[in-house]
Formats: structure tokens, sequence, C-alpha cells
């Protein structure tokens, strides 16, 4: 389990996601769109970065529920709040 834990982290750090892993979030993203994704699935699905991920996690009214959240959910949230929309 450590060693998956491992592959997990620096798959998330080196930012360096094959096509076939965007295509499957994708997917999944379309095919069960109340599937809950972690952060970094859905830094990858939104295009939002690491650094303003965390502060959506942080928030005091956080869409993230036991560290996960669907698409729409943090879509909603992301409508109310202009600061962090992307440009």
């Amino acid at each position: 389990m450590k060693t998956n834990s491992a592959k997990q982290l620096n798959w998330v750090e080196t930012d360096s996601f094959s096509s076939t892993t965007v295509a499957a979030l994708l997917f999944l993203a379309a095919k069960f769109p109340y599937r809950q994704f972690n952060s970094a699935e859905l830094c990858i699905l939104s295009g939002i970065g690491r650094t303003a991920m965390s502060q959506i996690k942080n928030a005091a009214d956080t869409p993230f529920s036991l560290g996960k959240c669907t698409l729409q959910r943090l879509d909603a949230w992301l409508a109310k709040r202009p600061g962090f929309k992307q440009q």
C-alpha cells in the first residue's frame, strides 16, 4: 500500500499525465456525473492549478467532502466565487 501511495504522489508531483489517464477521467466525468474525484483528478478535469485547488479545499465552505468532490459541485461552488474563476 505504501508503494501505491508513493506512485500516486509521484504522479501528482510530476504533472506528467498520459493521454490515456486524461481520457479516462474525462470519460468518467461525462458518464458518471455524480462520481467524486480527488483534488489531483479535479485539477486535470477543470484545469485549476494545485495551489488554487488547495485553497478551495481549505475554504470554510468548501465543496469537498472527505477529500473528494463532484465536478458539478465544484463548478457550482466556483460560479458563486468570481475570485476563483479562470480568466
